[in-house]
């Protein structure tokens, strides 16, 4: 019975049950007895996979075609019975036949080049609509341009497949070092509660609910998805587990850029009864491993840093080690890209010049990118991106392009608003510019509180090695190049939120007094500075490591607090989390009673796959990647919910006067 009113006619044709005998041919099918890469001459053979282009009639007997197997690899087919006339790009086929060496030209773009299929049967296991022929000639050219709501037909091809591929083997071959090194891998929840972190968290809501006496009031509450396993992984070392590990889904709520996803996965693990050292030394071993087994080999052969910052092999125990304060001084940000290691930064104290314009960052220092351009015509194609003021936080940099004689010698003077210089004969004669250099200059902090990251000079370094134009004037390697940064503040200033405002600020406002934590709250202070706890914490070095790839933080890590008092102190004394309690009180239950010393990893696994497979965007090596608003475009999410659902979990839309 249908409702009334209900034209049943039309509902009868829209719902009709597709033939029987139709639907018998999608679903009863061999499966393939060879891949189209182990063909051999004389083979019968199935092949199970998808039409890759439109197939060509030669002559009146003659149909040339092609299929694509599910490893993205195809193959010539040869029909001389009209079986591929009806076929269509994408259409989803079952093909019998015999392989025979080919005899035609053909295609020119096949992966199999010797062998072809001549077609005895055809059957279409599922037809394709229009989209695949629409979208194919940007498939097979630049599939990366795919629109993302078609996804799922980007990693039907050749590079989407390998992808996919190489991250699973990647994953094989860490679980196999891990496992060898005695780790164990254990899931943790992703449903956690919501604590301060450093990141945005994602919330969760439930049907249960809380009163709240002071308030009379009944509240929904929430779960909150995991930002890291951080507390779960400290639980299991008190829990007697000595080695974990795991593939880990995170989830953060934040900005996103093409090395950042709300939903990513990172290669987790702790240790206990082990230092630093013990740590660093599992990660190199993987790190080593993986990339002589996958990198790709225009760019094998890991590099690191020698004592004089001159490039080096590495194995898995001499990656160089550089201090936080090396790492901002020589290159203002705690993330170099040391493919370049000789384009560094200089301070010109030594050489008797001084900002004078905020007593906070009295540093004046510059970078001389050396035989940048030829003419200024050549300049303003090449480096204008350097002085546009978007792509700095704060101040911009002046860039000064050296291109008579005159101004190798006078250069100093475009920078007489923000510096001071005493010598300028002795200035000259140390840094000998010459024309078609360039000079970068600003202002930064003191060597032992640079806490703005990057520094202006550090972001148009930056800038420059992610620039087509000019990184390769700088680079010495396109190999890839590893180092340890090492020595981290623990603490820093944080930043006043500036809102509503028009102009934008020249440098960083801290708030008066208030310290949070440069990675998280369970990081160990350096022994050295735990006295300056109590007196001067913001001078406290952290006892933190990052594992830094190409200008990219692979990974980081620290040892934890495991003393349940000095813990407290650092929430309620230098943190000022007054509800720490209600925050971490079961952290600090389980080291009170008895937790092991303990150190941990975390390695970025959607930034590792993308280096290994030679992309620069994790969205290649995810398979459904969120969009830049962080949507996924594929499934339409996020996505609104009736208002009656939420009434459940105690929720309700805002009116448009509340908001």
């Amino acid at each position: 019975m249908f409702a009334k009113g209900v034209n049943s006619k039309l509902l009868r044709r829209w719902y009709q049950l597709p033939a029987k005998e139709l639907i018998r041919d999608k679903f009863e099918f061999e499966t393939s007895n060879l891949r189209v890469r182990e063909l051999v001459t004389g083979a019968d053979i199935v092949l199970n996979g998808w039409i890759d282009s439109k197939p060509k009639r030669i002559s009146k007997s003659l149909i040339f075609g092609q299929l694509r197997d599910s490893n993205g690899d195809r193959v010539q087919l040869v029909d001389t019975n009209s079986l591929l006339r009806k076929c269509k790009v994408e259409d989803v086929v079952q093909v019998r036949g015999k392989v025979q060496l080919k005899r035609e030209t053909g295609s020119s773009n096949l992966d199999n080049k010797k062998f072809e299929v001549v077609v005895d049967h055809v059957k279409t296991l599922n037809a394709a609509n229009k989209k695949p022929s629409e979208l194919k000639e940007l498939r097979d050219t630049s599939p990366e341009l795919v629109p993302p709501e078609f996804r799922y037909i980007q990693l039907r091809t050749a590079r989407y497949q390998n992808y996919l591929r190489t991250r699973y083997e990647v994953s094989k071959t860490l679980r196999q070092i891990l496992d060898q090194d005695g780790f164990t891998e254990i899931e943790t929840p992703t449903l956690f509660k919501a604590t301060p972190e450093g990141a945005r968290e994602f919330m969760v809501p439930t049907r249960v609910s809380a009163k709240i006496k002071q308030v009379d009031k009944i509240v929904p509450m929430f779960y909150a998805l995991t930002q890291s396993p951080q507390q779960y992984k400290q639980l299991l070392m008190a829990s007697g587990v000595p080695k974990y590990f795991q593939f880990a889904r995170c989830y953060r709520d934040e900005d996103l850029r093409a090395d950042r996803q709300p939903e990513f996965t990172q290669l987790d693990m702790e240790m206990s009864f082990a230092s630093q050292k013990d740590v660093m030394s599992v990660i190199e071993k993987c790190i080593t491993s993986v990339w002589k087994k996958f990198r790709t080999k225009e760019s094998t052969g890991l590099l690191t840093l020698d004592r004089n910052h001159s490039l080096t092999p590495t194995d898995a125990s001499n990656l160089y080690r550089m201090t936080y304060k090396e790492a901002m001084t020589n290159y203002g940000i705690d993330k170099p890209d040391l493919r370049a290691p000789s384009l560094r930064i200089l301070n010109m104290k030594e050489l008797g010049a001084y900002s004078n314009i905020n007593p906070a960052f009295p540093i004046f220092e510059i970078m001389i990118i050396k035989k940048a351009f030829t003419d200024k015509n050549d300049y303003k194609k090449k480096w204008s991106f350097l002085s546009n003021d978007d792509n700095y936080n704060y101040r911009k940099p002046i860039v000064v392009p050296i291109s008579t004689d005159l101004e190798t010698k006078n250069w100093y003077e475009k920078f007489m608003r923000i510096a001071s210089f005493e010598n300028t004969h002795m200035l000259n004669k140390a840094i000998r510019l010459e024309v078609g250099d360039i000079v970068v200059g600003s202002n930064r902090e003191i060597d032992t509180r640079i806490f703005e990251n990057p520094t202006p000079l550090g972001r148009a370094r930056q800038l420059i090695l992610q620039n087509n134009e000019t990184k390769d004037i700088v680079r010495e390697t396109n190999k890839d190049v590893a180092v340890w940064v090492v020595d981290f503040p623990l603490l820093s200033p944080k930043e006043t939120e500036i809102k509503n405002t028009k102009h934008k600020e020249m440098y960083p406002i801290y708030e008066d007094r208030t310290v949070i934590s440069t990675h998280h709250p369970f990081t160990m202070v350096q022994l050295q500075d735990y006295d300056k706890l109590t007196t001067n914490p913001i001078d406290c070095l952290g006892q933190h490591y990052d594992l830094v790839m190409n200008g990219i933080e692979l990974g980081g890590g620290s040892t934890r607090i495991h003393d349940p008092e000095l813990q407290k102190f650092m929430f309620e004394n230098v943190l000022k989390i007054s509800n720490y309690q209600i925050l971490f009180g079961h952290l600090l239950s389980a080291f009170e009673t008895g937790t092991p010393p303990h150190a941990g990893f975390a390695i970025g696994y959607d930034r590792m796959c993308a280096m290994l497979c030679g992309t620069d965007s994790i969205r290649d090596v995810i398979p459904f990647p969120k969009s830049i608003t962080g949507s996924d475009l594929v499934v339409q999410s996020p996505s609104t919910i009736a208002e009656d659902i939420l009434r459940d979990y105690k929720i309700e839309y805002l009116s448009r006067n509340s908001e």
